[in-house]
């Protein structure tokens, strides 16, 4: 079935009382599915994986809340919402996370857990009756493979944001508490498993489901961010950290090897819907324009984050006005703004007659004094080019890992292994050819210190507002260093001040899940 026009599927495999004496009680419903009878068609399983891969577009997923964990609370955004639960998550005052407004910390959780239970049946059920119920063996693994991958991908989301929670591999039993490093440690299991199942790619209607190289991609960010873990005082472990960087490594080699991806010569295609699923998308989370039975089929990014104008946005999660300062740093070949900077933000350009929603950016503030405070709004993700206003359902699909990360990735962890830094600068500049950013001089860039420095820049300026920075600042250690911290409280975001070492990292968990999970407790410093 096609992923852009999948249904909200969702299988209550509910059980029924039980009684010990009397049989009528066990009857049950002929109209509704059960236990009983569910999963014993092939159908079933098509079914059932489109209710993993629709939780992607529930708000608390990679429509909405994603984007605000990853952008507000790093030091690329900040917020000044009037709803205050927006602020405390960017600011680092999270007080309260229990009542029903506080959107952005149950929500989350409810749907992490909510896309592992869905895979979870799938892969219990496939496991155990599918892979003899289905005639072709192919399609069963494929279904299998997809499954394993939507799981790690929750347990990838799970270990960056709540860094905690139950084990749930299983649709039928609880799992013990974990924490991050454990968390991390299941999402490479799930996507070694994905690996061995999903093919190399899709077409037709099934263009945009995981892929072989879509799960080589998610190892290669697991293992990134276990090496950084494994830095972080308090875990400091050179040996694993070494290993996880020369797993990362070997994976991306891998990645290359299947010879299928490259980056687009136009860099702004990564972000709009008119070249979606391109050569250089590794796996992107498809959304669609408009409503099915009355629910989003689109994602809610551009209305909160983007441009605050009549019919776009409420910019709920503002850009940083230092990024505007990091883009020019340096011109192009051409003496001109680095391009990715008018793709990434809206911002001032002296004489620009660019409509943005029908107006200029000069006749959008001189509407309204308030914004004049704020230099430059996101632009990436939105669809000015192409829609008068903003709504609640973008079509535009999320790169969750494309090449470009993956190349400055290769370049980092290159350089974490002490190894051949000009294969390092050579991968960076691969990124910076396409934008018309002159080729770095490998001598430059021959010690770590001055090669790390020049990574930060590049996936600042290539990758500035995707929802990477977070679970970059946490593998660099910054958010585990109190001089990292200062430096981005005094630098570039004041919301540090409020970071409070070994807490801030993490968000609380949901209050009332603790009394529903045995052995569940609240993160520290909550």
């Amino acid at each position: 079935m096609k992923i852009k026009s999948l249904i909200i599927t969702i299988i209550l495999l509910s059980g029924v009382i039980q009684s010990c004496s009397k049989d009528y009680l066990d009857l049950k419903d002929p109209n509704r599915e059960s236990s009983d009878t569910y999963w014993q068609q092939e159908d079933d399983y098509h079914l059932g994986l489109n209710a993993c891969y629709s939780v992607f577009r529930i708000p608390g997923y990679f429509s909405r809340w994603y984007h605000i964990f990853m952008i507000s609370r790093s030091d690329e955004g900040w917020s000044e919402s009037p709803n205050p639960y927006f602020q405390a998550y960017s600011n680092f005052n999270i007080i309260s996370y229990n009542d029903n407004n506080a959107e952005g910390i149950i929500q989350p959780w409810q749907a992490i857990f909510r896309q592992m239970f869905y895979c979870n049946q799938v892969i219990d059920n496939m496991n155990s009756i599918g892979l003899t119920l289905f005639e072709n063996k192919a399609e069963a693994e494929a279904i299998l493979g997809q499954a394993y991958f939507l799981r790690g991908t929750a347990y990838w989301y799970l270990g960056g944001t709540f860094g905690k929670g139950p084990h749930m591999i299983s649709s039928t039993e609880n799992g013990e508490v974990v924490e991050q490093e454990a968390i991390y440690l299941q999402a490479e299991t799930d996507f070694l498993e994905a690996e061995k199942l999903l093919p190399l790619s899709w077409a037709g209607d099934d263009l945009g489901r995981s892929t072989l190289g879509g799960a080589k991609g998610m190892l290669s960010k697991v293992y990134m961010q276990l090496a950084g873990y494994y830095k972080r005082p308090g875990s400091s472990d050179n040996a694993k950290a070494q290993s996880y960087w020369l797993k990362a490594v070997n994976k991306m080699d891998e990645i290359f090897a299947l010879n299928k991806y490259s980056l687009v010569s136009n860099y702004k295609d990564n972000f709009t819907m008119l070249n979606e699923n391109n050569n250089e998308s590794l796996f992107e989370i498809q959304f669609a324009e408009g409503l099915f039975s009355g629910k989003e089929l689109g994602a809610h990014r551009p209305k909160f984050l983007g441009l605050v104008v009549n019919g776009g946005a409420w910019a709920d999660a503002y850009p940083r006005a230092w990024l505007l300062d990091e883009f020019r740093k340096e011109k192009d070949m051409d003496g001109n703004e680095d391009p990715r900077l008018p793709a990434t933000l809206f911002y001032e350009k002296p004489g620009d007659t660019e409509l943005l929603y029908g107006k200029t950016w000069s006749q959008w503030m001189s509407t309204d004094d308030y914004k004049l405070t704020q230099p430059c709004y996101w632009r990436k993700y939105t669809r000015v080019d192409t829609h008068a206003s903003e709504d609640y359902s973008s079509g535009i699909n999320f790169r969750l890992v494309r090449l470009a990360d993956v190349y400055l990735m290769y370049a980092e962890a290159i350089n974490e292994l002490n190894g051949d830094r000009s294969v390092a600068v050579e991968y960076i500049n691969k990124v910076r050819r396409r934008s018309n950013m002159a080729d770095l001089n490998p001598s430059s860039y021959s010690n770590y210190d001055a090669l790390m420095e020049q990574i930060q820049h590049e996936r600042l300026v290539e990758l500035c507002g995707e929802s990477t920075r977070w679970y970059d600042l946490d593998r660099w250690g910054i958010l585990h260093d109190q001089t990292g911290v200062n430096m981005l409280a005094n630098e570039r975001d004041g919301d540090f001040l409020n970071f409070k070492l070994g807490i801030s990292h993490l968000y609380p968990i949901p209050n009332r899940e603790l009394s529903l999970y045995p052995g569940l407790t609240q993160n520290k410093g909550f």
